[in-house]
């Protein structure tokens, strides 16, 4: 009676340490969540209805693992399997010969073999005289009859591509190591909330960090993708009358010609926000959303078609240089007296920056020149920003009661300020 066999090859392994045996190497994290994420649909052609099925592996530690990612694909499917993979010398000394007694002898109707190159194309073409050539993790199904070696080749797929799914992992590991960031940040807040720096810091990781969930947004999960982004929006912007206010103090504190009532009311304006940020910050809800979008930021959901295909290096280069299109196409015509427009455009260029920054491991070592030749007129956008920014808080200061040295040197400040804010106009981003 004719038997099925099914032949694979193991899956994307690591390379042999220093010492290390080459039958103890073991499948990359790349490779181990490749299989587990296409085997259910590589085996979609299996027809195993009715069959005695066992698995047979070569006991290198790879084909092994690569084993019980087959096997639970398989109890998945509803195959019944004969007891546990069952590990054959003659799959990791490849010897065909031996291989094709031990099948002739087996009860079973459907055979997995587990094993390396060159055997498992040797043993096809033993069988069959075609000579496929396969990839990691890849699969022949055969029809082999009881006596000759003369089987027919039922289907073949290829393995898949280990470095789509290493480039997932990476991702993730990046976006793991900011959100990690950002909680040493909120935490050194408020250990030491007098610090300027430990905001400062928090901020901006929180900003890449949104950053760089609004880059994966074609990859990750929809809603999760827009709730973390939510959440960090709304943090950010808890901070961000606290980050105009720390500049206007350092500004103040930068011109010489300051007087300490200047200084003060400078200092205390701040502290007082710095204590509602702390405040804020630190209440149930907030501290809930935060801990929420780290959570989601550290545990990414991919769209099933990512979890099922991988991503590759490629498509991720693409999106980057869309982005860097964009915004260097928007930095060349935006008009400084926009002020949300230039506000809009100076948030993409540090968004194309921060991918830059982070993920030049993928995108490769140009990305970061590429992003850094916006930075000249990315730090024009920020100026002019910090310049609208110090207008308006002086406006609204000089509506208070104030110590008459610092009115007169607030509304001397402002005149910096409009001047600084309309040469910068005249002279727009080309220059």
């Amino acid at each position: 009676m004719a038997k099925t066999l099914v032949v694979m090859r193991h899956g994307k392994a690591m390379p042999a340490a220093p010492g290390q045996q080459d039958r103890d190497r073991t499948l990359t994290k790349a490779g181990a969540l490749a299989l587990a994420s296409r085997l259910p649909y590589m085996l979609r052609l299996l027809q195993a209805r009715g069959q005695r099925a066992q698995i047979w592996v070569s006991p290198a530690k790879r084909a092994r693992q690569t084993a019980d990612l087959l096997e639970r694909a398989l109890r998945d499917k509803g195959v019944q399997l004969d007891g546990k993979p069952r590990e054959l010398d003659s799959l990791w000394r490849q010897n065909v010969e031996v291989f094709l007694d031990e099948l002739r002898d087996t009860d079973a109707d459907l055979v997995f073999a587990v094993g390396h190159i060159p055997f498992v194309e040797e043993v096809v073409e033993e069988l069959t005289d075609a000579t496929p050539t396969f990839s990691t993790g890849a699969l022949v199904c055969l029809e082999v009859p009881a006596t000759e070696n003369d089987a027919r080749l039922l289907w073949f797929v290829q393995g898949p591509v280990a470095a789509h799914w290493a480039t997932l992992i990476q991702l993730q590991q990046t976006i793991t190591q900011v959100a990690e960031a950002i909680e040493e940040r909120r935490a050194a807040f408020f250990a030491t909330p007098d610090d300027i720096e430990t905001i400062h810091r928090f901020r901006t990781n929180s900003r890449t960090l949104r950053s760089l969930l609004a880059f994966i947004k074609p990859w990750q999960n929809r809603e999760e993708n827009a709730e973390a982004q939510v959440i960090l929006r709304d943090i950010v912007r808890h901070t961000s009358r606290l980050r105009e206010l720390d500049v206007l103090e350092r500004n103040a504190r930068l011109n010489p010609n300051s007087s300490p009532e200047l200084l003060a009311f400078c200092k205390a304006e701040a502290a007082r926000e710095r204590a509602k940020v702390r405040k804020i910050l630190k209440s149930k809800q907030v501290t809930r959303s935060f801990e929420r979008a780290m959570e989601l930021s550290k545990h990414i959901a991919w769209r099933k078609r990512v979890a099922r295909d991988g991503l590759s290096a490629e498509l991720i280069r693409a999106r980057f240089d869309a982005l860097v299109a964009s915004v260097s196409a928007d930095l060349a015509v935006v008009e400084l007296s926009d002020a949300e427009r230039t506000h809009d455009v100076r948030k993409r260029a540090k968004r194309a920056r921060y991918v830059s920054e982070y993920c030049q491991d993928i995108l490769g070592p140009d990305a970061v020149q590429i992003a850094l030749g916006m930075m000249a007129h990315q730090n024009k956008l920020g100026d002019v920003c910090d310049a609208r920014a110090n207008i308006r808080l002086i406006d609204e200061s000089l509506g208070r009661r104030l110590p008459k040295a610092a009115a007169r040197e607030l509304k001397s400040l402002r005149a910096e300020n409009e001047t600084f804010l309309g040469d910068a106009l005249k002279e727009g981003l080309a220059n």
